[in-house]
Parts: structure tokens; C-alpha cells; sequence
């Protein structure tokens, strides 16, 4: 059974794609073991759903580190080197699987060294990402990250790589566009898995009234999230809907901002932030919403990724009000499962958020069409089919019969 080594830089599970990617590759005939780099008190070595986990106990400060320094100076590559080839003499593995930009470099290092492929999984748009995120724009991290060097790395790493996966079209065209041959990417989207979604189930939360109308985002609270056009929204929305309520499902570096402008809003008893739950407990939040929103700020990293909470809002049944980033309007509008607004527009935002809070037909319309696309064509088992096709091909493994 052909062999991949997955590479992963933070604590492992959860993290949606990577456990779809390891569940579609398993059931196609691969053996997968996951190195997982970060804070963990789970076992260093442990069989967990369909993947063997091999986990590098590093502090988060050091890992941030070496990650932030992976462009500019090789502790990461080092680091990498040294627990790669040991893994590699215990398990013996026929590919390496990096998993973000930041890892490519190092995985291609080792990976030459030991005569392995490298497939370079591209989960954003990492260089645009370093001019969003906080700790990339505030002091220290702003010192250290050289923009330049990471695009030309980012060139030099894509080519370097035997293959590239991407997670959404609009992705694909950016690198084609740089000089990327198309032949050299596959894009396998941040849907999901209809069979896991559907086992999770839903269970009441205390202290949600049913009859309030509600909103809901979930996910990461950073600066490319754009949750301050919510907060700014709200106030509108409450003269036509006094009682709605927002639920904010997640955690981030700027939570704490954002909390402190809706106590300067005066809105702050409209909003609930709970904090991280674990995964298979977000579907019971979605149940309790009828509106979900992704108000990522529109730039060139939001242009070029697609997150999984839209296919969730859609296999719920929850019409999406999305800002105009384009993968979400392009998806959005496709399918005509919700609306969408120009980002950094909180007026408009709102507009379209009472439009659909008092129009409980046109919520039902959208909800309809939403749920039949992730049915037949946004789900994993329809997108994620030329990921196994690249390991075929770069393997010469046969596909199960």
C-alpha cells in the first residue's frame, strides 16, 4: 500500500480538509501517517480515525517562530529535516504531503534528499495572508516577514513541487496567471463531507429562545474577517428587528476588539460570543440561526480562498449573506442560495440582512437551492476526486476496484 507523509503545523485533530484529504486517500488504497508540529498533550504516536498521527510536541511560540521565519532563515527546514528522516526509517514512506506555503520549502529539501515526491497543498493564499494577519502586522512579526522574499518563494516552491493542490478555481487562475501550468494543479475545494456532516447531531443549548430571529457567523476572529461590518450593521438591523441576536461561533486575535465595539455600539446585548466549540457542535449553533454571514474583507488573500462554513450555511439550509470576495459571490450568485453585499459596507450589509429577516419565502427559496447544490455538486465525495487521481499519477498506484 503506497505510503504518504502528511506534514501538518498545528495540533491534529480537528482540521476539516486534512481529515477529508486523509479519508478520501484511505478509502482509494493509501496508507497515511500525519506529522502534526505544535502544543498537544494527546500520544506522541496514535492510530486516529484512518491516519497514523505522529505528533512533535513543540511550544506554540516556537512553532509560530519557525513558521513566521520559514521565508527568511532554516530553523524550520532543520527542525523538519531531522524529524522526517527519523519518521522516514521507522514507517518508509513513498510521498510527502505539505500541508500550507510555509512547509513547502523544507518538505522539498528532505523530500530531495530521500528521493521523494512533494505535493504542495495550498490552503490560502499565504503570501496576501502575511499583510491581514495580526501577528504579521504588529511588532515583532512585521520585522521579520520579508513580503518580497515570500513572493518570489512562493514562485520558486510551486514549481519545485511535483504537483499542487489548490482550494478553489479563482486560485488556480492567480498561479496560472504567474506562469503556473494548469496541468500542474488540481483544486479541491473546502467542501464537505455529506456522511460525517450528517452524523453530527443537533442538540438543544440552553438559553436560546426559538422565536428570535438570529444570525450567525463561525470561525476565526482575525483582521481579514471582516466582523467589524457586522457589528457596524447591527444597529439597523435592531430599529426593524428589536430582538435579533447574533452569534458569533469562534475565537481570534481580534475578539476583544470586536466585543469592544459593540459595547461602543451599544449593542453588545445582541450578541453572543461563545468561544471555540468543538466541531461537531457548530451544526447545533446553525440550527438555532436563520441567516448566516461571511463578511470577509475583499483583498487579494480573500479573493483567492473559499472557507467551509458557506457549504455548512448551505447543507443547514441557511441562506448567506456573503460579501463580494470572489469565489463567495461567485458560488453564492451560481447557486442562489443567499446574497451579496460590498465589502466594508455595513449599510449594505444590513439591507440585505432585514431584506431577508422579514421575507421568510424568499429565506425558504434560497434554502431550498443552497441545500440541493451541497447534495449534488458542493460536496466532498463530488470535488475531491482529483486528489486521488494525483496520487495515481505521481505514485503509479492502481485505483481500488
Amino acid at each position: 500500500m503506497p505510503h504518504i507523509l502528511m506534514v501538518l503545523d498545528h495540533a491534529y485533530p480537528p482540521d476539516l480538509r486534512v481529515e477529508n484529504e486523509v479519508y478520501t486517500l484511505n478509502k482509494a488504497g493509501f496508507e497515511v501517517t500525519l506529522l502534526s508540529i505544535g502544543p498537544d498533550s494527546r500520544p506522541i504516536v496514535e492510530q486516529s480515525g484512518l491516519a497514523r498521527i505522529v505528533r512533535s510536541r513543540i511550544p506554540a511560540q516556537m512553532r509560530n517562530k519557525m513558521r513566521g521565519l520559514a521565508g527568511s532563515l532554516p530553523f524550520l527546514d532543520l527542525y523538519l529535516a531531522r524529524t522526517i528522516r527519523k519518521l522516514h526509517k521507522s514507517y518508509h514512506f513513498d510521498a510527502i504531503h505539505a500541508h500550507d506555503l510555509y512547509l513547502f520549502g523544507a518538505c522539498i529539501r528532505i523530500g530531495k534528499k530521500l528521493g521523494l515526491p512533494v505535493v504542495g497543498d495550498m490552503h490560502e493564499n499565504w503570501v496576501e495572508a502575511l499583510k491581514h494577519y495580526k501577528w504579521s502586522t504588529t511588532i515583532p512579526g512585521k520585522w521579520v516577514i520579508n513580503l518580497k522574499k515570500w513572493e518570489a518563494l512562493e514562485m520558486t516552491w510551486s514549481t519545485e513541487v511535483h504537483h499542487l493542490i489548490v482550494v478553489i478555481e479563482e486560485m488556480a487562475e492567480r498561479l496560472r496567471e504567474r506562469g503556473i501550468s494548469e496541468s500542474a494543479m488540481t483544486v479541491v475545494p473546502n467542501t464537505i463531507r455529506l456522511d460525517d456532516f450528517a452524523a453530527w447531531p443537533i442538540e438543544p443549548i440552553a438559553g436560546f429562545e426559538d422565536s428570535v430571529p438570529r444570525l450567525i457567523y463561525t470561525g476565526g476572529m482575525d483582521r481579514h474577517r471582516g466582523l467589524e461590518d457586522v457589528i457596524q450593521a447591527l444597529p439597523h438591523v435592531i430599529t426593524q428587528f428589536p430582538d435579533v441576536e447574533v452569534l458569533m461561533v469562534g475565537d481570534g486575535a481580534v475578539r476583544s476588539e470586536l466585543e469592544s465595539l459593540a459595547i461602543r455600539e451599544n449593542i453588545q446585548q445582541h450578541i453572543v460570543f461563545t468561544g471555540w466549540q468543538d466541531q461537531k457542535k457548530v451544526k447545533s449553533y446553525l440550527a438555532l440561526a436563520d441567516v448566516g454571514i461571511i463578511p470577509h474583507k475583499k483583498t487579494v488573500h480573500t479573493d483567492h480562498t473559499i472557507p467551509h462554513k458557506l457549504f455548512h450555511y448551505m447543507y443547514m439550509g441557511l441562506p448567506s449573506v456573503v460579501s463580494n470576495c470572489r469565489p463567495l459571490e461567485r458560488i453564492v450568485e451560481e447557486v442562489g442560495c443567499g446574497a451579496v453585499y460590498p465589502s466594508g459596507s455595513p449599510g449594505k450589509l444590513a439591507d440585505q440582512l432585514c431584506t431577508l429577516l422579514g421575507d421568510a419565502a424568499l429565506r425558504n427559496r434560497l434554502s431550498k437551492a443552497g441545500k440541493e447544490a451541497v447534495a449534488t455538486s458542493y460536496n466532498w465525495d463530488a470535488t475531491a476526486t482529483g486528489l486521488v487521481e494525483v496520487y495515481y499519477r505521481l505514485l503509479g498506484a492502481k485505483p481500488l476496484e
